[in-house]
């Protein structure tokens, strides 16, 4: 079980939650802010995406179904990969 990351877990309520349509393989995703989100919380997003990378991928990476492995994270392009087993 991973540590708790109280930053990560905030920043986990600003993304777009991923889709579990996925099939088996590997895929590259772009995330998203939530589609909810008020201007304030748009800019809470990208504020969180750029002061605290690290967090910010430990944040999807807790985001992920139990059958999905975290690949990598592109912090400069935004860009997820995934692979689904």
């Amino acid at each position: 079980m991973s540590k708790p990351n109280p930053l990560a877990e905030y920043i986990s309520t600003l993304v777009e939650p991923f889709s579990h349509r996925y099939k088996e393989g590997e895929y590259t995703i772009t995330v998203t802010p939530r589609a909810d989100l008020d201007d304030d919380g748009v800019q809470r997003y990208w504020r969180a995406f750029s002061k605290f990378p690290n967090d910010f991928a430990a944040a999807l990476n807790r985001m992920l179904p139990r059958d999905v492995q975290f690949v990598s994270y592109d912090h400069l392009s935004n860009q997820l990969t995934l692979l689904k087993k």
